[in-house]
């Protein structure tokens, strides 16, 4: 569904101007992306209001969303199981119970995880020259231990997440 509104909207903008405008599939692929993140957002926005949750939920995909794009990570090629997978992800956080000593745990492994292994999947991906990467990495950190003063279960858990998807290398890609 994502992909034929993108492609929509893209065949619609290159009509208008066909020489000042990128090729559809240059278009189509970043207007893939918005799409994605606007439906992934508005869900679990709406959602996390049915669970009760919609304070943590968002404060939540927001600290995912921030350490996601600066640690990179694997990539879901369906756009449409990428969203489900976010949505149920993003709604479960909230959910999963997680005492003190686990939160510390999990932040500890967190950022361990974060030095080893981000940024991933930037190279081939995204249009970052290598020289940043130590940057990137530095921030991830950075981001991963704001936990340990906030000591939050739920940006634990997505934590987790993250951390997982880092170890997954992408055709295309190579991790840093």
């Amino acid at each position: 569904m994502i992909e034929r509104l993108a492609l929509s909207i893209a065949t619609s903008i290159k009509k208008v101007d066909a020489e000042q405008t990128p090729s559809i599939e240059v278009m189509k692929f970043s207007l893939i992306t918005i799409l994605h993140t606007l439906a992934t957002v508005l869900i679990v926005f709406i959602l996390s209001w049915v669970t009760g949750k919609p304070l943590v939920t968002m404060y939540g995909m927001g600290y995912f969303m921030l350490l996601r794009f600066f640690s990179g990570g694997y990539h879901i090629q369906s756009s449409s199981l990428c969203t489900v997978l976010s949505v149920l992800l993003m709604l479960a956080a909230p959910f999963i119970p997680l005492g003190d000593h686990w939160v510390l745990i999990a932040n500890i492994v967190n950022v361990v995880m974060m030095l080893v292994f981000s940024p991933s999947n930037i190279k081939g991906f995204a249009q970052i020259p290598e020289k940043y990467f130590p940057i990137l990495k530095l921030v991830s950190v950075a981001i991963v231990c704001a936990n340990f003063w906030l000591q939050d279960p739920t940006l634990a858990i997505l934590t987790i997440f993250q951390s997982i998807l880092l170890l997954f290398k992408q055709e295309g890609g190579e991790s840093a």
